[in-house]
């Protein structure tokens, strides 16, 4: 399992609740065609949280490519009036499967998190100095 963090291109507040359900949906969809599992997602205004399950033998560096390629392809098919990109590279980790509830419930609550100021910086991305 991985986590994996992807933001938006400058950090541009792109991710509304809208959008969040459509970048899921997407995303999903992608990938099953993997044959890798999205187990949760969740996100806010600049950035997406993830968490997924894919074979070994999938090579991380190709699961995050093809959903980010997808999703920012469906978008702008969706909304071609707005711009969307995604930033260069992606916070990435590996998951224990079995001490993962935590990070679950995390993912699922993104905007709660950020709206209350209880966010988790380990599990957030950091910005380049």
């Amino acid at each position: 399992m991985y986590h994996i963090v992807m933001r938006t291109k400058n950090r541009e507040h792109f991710i509304d609740e809208q959008v969040e359900w459509a970048l899921e949906t997407f995303m999903r969809k992608k990938a099953h065609d993997l044959d890798a599992w999205l187990e949760e997602f969740g996100g806010w205004h600049d950035h997406v949280h993830i968490l997924i399950r894919a074979r070994p033998s999938i090579c991380l560096s190709d699961v995050y490519g093809q959903l980010k390629g997808f999703a920012t392809w469906s978008v702008r098919k969706r909304w071609p009036d707005r711009v969307f990109a995604w930033a260069d590279g992606v916070y990435a980790v590996t998951v224990d499967p079995e001490n993962c509830e935590p990070l679950r419930a995390y993912i699922r609550n993104q905007r709660t998190h950020h709206n209350e100021g209880t966010i988790e910086s380990n599990w957030e991305i950091k910005d380049s100095p």
